[in-house]
């Protein structure tokens, strides 16, 4: 006879065990521990029936697998986390990794031919409308181009993240200055007495005029700022960071850019230039 599986009604994956071992401590809340670390999720897992009843994301992260219900069509979907996440158009680079439960892909690596290199960092995977991207650009003055790989973190309305990380022809990985650390030690802000406010960055101070602002006096915060959005690209050949300043929590009101030269073996961040957007000039 064929053993039959049974799904609960709060899609609980099963494991089965000896009954008699866990009737006395039926009550008792259940632990589970993997390679010796306790994992704990808000549903604890449930001993029904002579069984151990796992959350079904729980079950997907201790096996390594996408779990999936399809509650109209009653079908339980188990998928291999780890896959191909991203492809050049030429289709001489790919990138692999691993489907964390929370939809971001770690564990990433850069393929080309017969060559592999780790990707550090995290990125949104294929099914997002912004995967992996990579761009081909002479930062090095190498012999060949190298390569960009821009691995999105996050998006939202009028908000894009990534992070940049650059590979010579050959799979070596070229050291890129922090882009946020460079800002920092180039830009100042305040606001003046008049509700002025003065951007100084690279040694240059823009004025925008109090009647541009339109953040509440109350609402703006101590100072104007830009936060750890950094977004890297590639203009007119050189790769750049840019992060929008802002005042009070919503009101941006330009941006802080810099670009990079190839020096003593590092991708070295330039010099910071702010630019107000159209209606703060």
């Amino acid at each position: 006879m064929k053993n039959t599986r049974r799904l609960a009604v709060s899609v609980l994956v099963c494991l089965s065990v000896a009954a008699a071992a866990l009737t006395a401590s039926a009550a008792a809340p259940i632990k589970v521990y993997r390679e010796g670390t306790e994992v704990v999720t808000e549903a604890s897992p449930r001993f029904v029936d002579g069984q151990v009843m796992l959350p079904l994301g729980l079950a997907g992260e201790l096996f390594d697998q996408h779990m999936s219900y399809d509650t109209k069509n009653r079908i339980l979907k188990v998928e291999n986390r780890t896959g191909q996440i991203a492809e050049s158009v030429d289709g001489t680079l790919s990138i692999t990794g691993m489907e964390s439960p929370n939809g971001m892909w770690d564990d990433l690596r850069l393929h080309s031919g017969s060559r592999t290199a780790a990707l550090p960092g995290k990125t949104l995977g294929p099914n997002s409308p912004y995967p992996p991207e990579f761009v081909s650009a002479s930062l090095t003055a190498g012999a060949a181009p190298d390569t960009v790989v821009l691995l999105t973190q996050g998006y939202g309305t009028g908000v894009y993240v990534n992070e940049a990380v650059v590979y010579t022809s050959d799979l070596e990985p070229i050291p890129l200055e922090d882009g946020a650390i460079a800002m920092l030690k180039q830009f100042r802000a305040e606001f003046a007495a008049d509700g002025s406010v003065g951007i100084e960055a690279g040694g240059v101070t823009t004025q925008i005029a109090a009647d541009r602002i339109l953040t509440e006096r109350a609402q703006r915060g101590e100072r104007p700022s830009f936060g750890q959005v950094i977004r890297y690209g590639i203009e007119d050949g050189r790769l750049t960071a840019t992060a929008g300043v802002q005042v009070g929590m919503s009101e941006f009101i330009g941006d802080l850019t810099l670009g990079y030269t190839y020096k003593n073996g590092v991708l070295q961040a330039g010099t910071a230039v702010f630019t107000p957007y159209d209606e703060y000039r």
